[in-house]
Formats: C-alpha cells, structure tokens, sequence
C-alpha cells in the first residue's frame, strides 16, 4: 500500500494524462452547454420578433380585406382566425408583461385596428430590445468561453466555428425579420387538365428568396392563373416587394378575371405603395379556361414567351411597358390578349436569368437559344424545366441571377383540340382584344 502511494515519474505522467482528459471532456461539455444555452435564447427572441410581424402583417391584411375590399364577416373568418393565432404565439413567448399580446375582440372597427397596430409597434420595440439583450449576453459567454479554453485548442476551435454559424444565421434571420416579412412562399400548381413545371433559383448566396417568383393557383373549378414576375435588384429587398405583388395581383385578379385590366390596376398601386423609387417590375399574367384551352394574358416589358405545338416554337411577344419606369408608372393602360391552346400544347415563360445568362466567355444566351432548348427537350412539363436547368448550369456553371422558369401543357381529358374560347367569360369586346392566333 506503502508503496503504490509513494511518487513515481510514470504515475506522476499518468495522474497528468488522466487530468487532461477530464478538463478536455468538462471543457467539451461546458462549451456545448454554453452553445446551446446561448443559441437557445437568442432563437428564442427571434421566434418573439417572428411573431409580432407576422401579427403585424395579418393586422394590416384584415384591414385591408375589411375596408378597403368590402369583404364580408363570413369572408374575414379566416383573417380573422390568423391575426388570432398570432397574439396567442406572442403571449406564449412573451417573458414580460410589457411583451404580453394586447386583447382584442372581433371585429375590429377603425380605432381598434389603429390601437392594435399601436400596441404591435410596441411589441416590436421590447421584442427587439430583448434580441439585443440576448445577442449581448451571448457574446459575454463567447468571450467567457474563449478565455476559459484558451488551453484546449480543439474545443475552443469548435466552439469559435459553432459560434460563427449561429452568428451568421442569426444575422440572415434578423434581416429576414426587419425586411422581409414573411413573404408568401410557393404555389399550388393544381390546376385540373393542366401539367405544370417550375424552377425558382435565387442568385443570393445563402438565402432562398430573391427577386423572381411564380404563381399557379385555382380561381374557380374551370379557370387557373398563372403569373412569372421578376423585380429589380436581388436579396432580401427584392423579396419584399415579391410578397407585395403576389398578393396584389391575387387580390386585383380576384376582382376582375381580365389580366390587362389588372395590370393597369397593378400599376397604380405598385406607384403609390413601392417605398423604393428606382424599383421596377416586368411581368407576364395569364388566366386559362382548362375547359376549352382558352388562355387570355397581359405582359409588362417581360421578357419573351414562348408556345410549343408539336414541333414548332413561336415567341408570345410582350404586350406592354415594365411596370415602374418614369413616365409610364401608373399611366399605361394594359390590353387583354387571347390565345388558343390545343391538346399537347405547351407554354414557357421565364424571367431574365436565363436569356441574359453568361458563359465562360461573357457571351448571353439568348431568346433565340432559348426557343431552340425548349424546341429540343422533351418529358413533362417539369422534366423539361430541369432539363433546361441542367443546360444552363452546364453552359454557364454559375447561375449569376435570380431564375423563375414557369412551363404549363394543356392536356384535356377529351377531344384532340380545344374549343374555341368564349370571349365573353374572359374579356369584353369593348376592351378591343387582340387575339393571338397560334392555331394554325
């Protein structure tokens, strides 16, 4: 006993070796309690801020829907039920009474809206505080941390590189939730005797919103719209402003099935609500009867579209000006045209990112090879969409700009052709409609 007890070199070495490895562990242990302790309350304080803009925004969208729409109770329900579960994500998170959500009873007349958006507006204000009080004590532990661990070099390498990341998503976030506003993701695409294919790229390296968007949705059980935008500039700011149109157009779109007199429409409200003067807009909007494969449409400044019947491609010119340059904004007035699709036929639209894409040389794509791509490949409306992703990405390696490729196939259940379109349930005659005529 004696003896084992007595100082020994390789006991000595061993005690040492053993010590080490218990301070690495409680070291390993610590920083990633540290971690996730941080990140934890920092998520938690974005989550508050999440949920008081998207209260913010609902708020603003049942007013618009009640007042200046005129929609009925029985339509606000849903609104109503939104802006609701909201305040309930607000009271859940809050950890004050100052960040608790204000009480509200349905409906809400003008002064509530206006109190309730008061009282938002200070919720953002504690909610932000509270984000910066996290972000603050987070890097108290970071520096804590650093100094604590100088000595173990591998911990500490993970725990800067865990840092870094959080850092760099929470900054992503905290812009998304400043600016953004929850854009409105996606499309349905369900649209009865018709197959659709769609690609969305943003040119941002990071994020997953940008400045292209497209939109396929249901207006009724025989009528589907279909809409290809692409905003000016790229990131965050230009997503704002897709959330902005998206739910214009559905909105103007709901109140007249014309897609001319939307964009007229669309061009008054994009000049008086768009907060950045130099923004501008090119868009193509379309409304199919999936019946008898009547497609009227308006397009501002867009870029090419194009209709392949068999064999054949041929361009749908644009049929307007953009939307937003000086002189035009607000004061063009937009025309319905009408074209006619038969079984098989196949419609691409797509935005900027693809004909102005560049190869190694510096040399664009093109309408032109444009056309020819959609002329040679082949598959269903989404099998054709990534194969023309696969060309680009091949041809030019890097995608250098937001990209929205939009392809739709009439495809009815019965009769090699479709009938011909019935002018009146799209557009009226006193509108002067030109029709385009690919049915040759």
């Amino acid at each position: 006993m004696l003896e084992f007890l007595r100082p020994s070199p390789s006991r000595a070495r061993t005690l040492v070796t053993f010590a080490f490895v218990l301070v690495l562990v409680a070291g390993f242990i610590w920083a990633a309690y540290l971690a996730s302790h941080g990140a934890r309350d920092t998520r938690n304080a974005f989550d508050y801020q999440s949920a008081v803009v998207s209260a913010q925004r609902d708020t603003e969208l049942l007013q618009f829907e009640q007042f200046a729409n005129h929609q009925p109770e029985t339509d606000l329900r849903f609104r109503e039920k939104f802006l609701d579960e909201d305040l309930k994500k607000i009271d859940d998170m809050a950890q004050s009474a100052e960040e608790r959500a204000p009480k509200i009873a349905f409906p809400l007349d003008r002064n509530d809206f206006d109190n309730l958006e008061t009282e938002l507006e200070a919720r953002g204000t504690a909610g932000k505080e509270r984000f910066e009080r996290a972000l603050d004590e987070n890097e108290g532990i970071r520096k804590a941390s650093n100094a604590l661990f100088a000595a173990v070099a591998l911990v500490a390498l993970f725990f800067t590189f865990f840092l870094a990341r959080l850092y760099r998503r929470v900054e992503q976030g905290r812009s998304v939730v400043e600016t953004l506003q929850r854009a409105f993701l996606g499309a349905d695409k369900d649209l009865p005797q018709v197959s659709v294919g769609s690609v969305l790229i943003s040119a941002t390296e990071g994020s997953d919103v940008g400045g292209d968007l497209f939109d396929v949705y249901k207006l009724d059980e025989h009528h589907g719209a279909f809409l290809v935008a692409d905003v000016s500039g790229k990131g965050i700011d230009a997503a704002v402003d897709t959330a902005f149109i998206k739910y214009s157009i559905r909105t103007l779109l709901g109140e007249s099935r014309d897609p001319g007199r939307t964009l007229t429409r669309f061009g008054a409200l994009f000049e008086s609500n768009i907060e950045r003067p130099e923004t501008f807009v090119v868009l193509f909007l379309g409304v199919i009867d999936t019946e008898t494969g009547g497609v009227t449409y308006a397009s501002a400044g867009h870029e090419p579209a194009w209709i392949r019947r068999g064999g054949e491609v041929r361009a749908i010119a644009p049929t307007g000006p953009i939307v937003g340059i000086d002189g035009i904004l607000g004061d063009f007035e937009y025309k319905t045209e009408v074209l006619h699709l038969r079984a098989g036929d196949t419609i691409l639209i797509t935005t900027d990112g693809l004909t102005e894409s560049r190869d190694a040389l510096g040399r664009e794509l093109g309408a032109e090879t444009v056309a020819q791509w959609f002329r040679e490949v082949d598959g269903m409306p989404q099998q054709m969409a990534d194969r023309i992703v696969q060309r680009l990405r091949k041809r030019s390696r890097r995608i250098g700009d937001d990209l929205a490729i939009l392809l739709l196939r009439y495809l009815p259940k019965r009769g090699p052709d479709a009938r011909p379109i019935r002018h009146g349930r799209s557009v009226s005659v006193s509108e002067r409609v030109h029709v385009a005529d690919v049915s040759e």
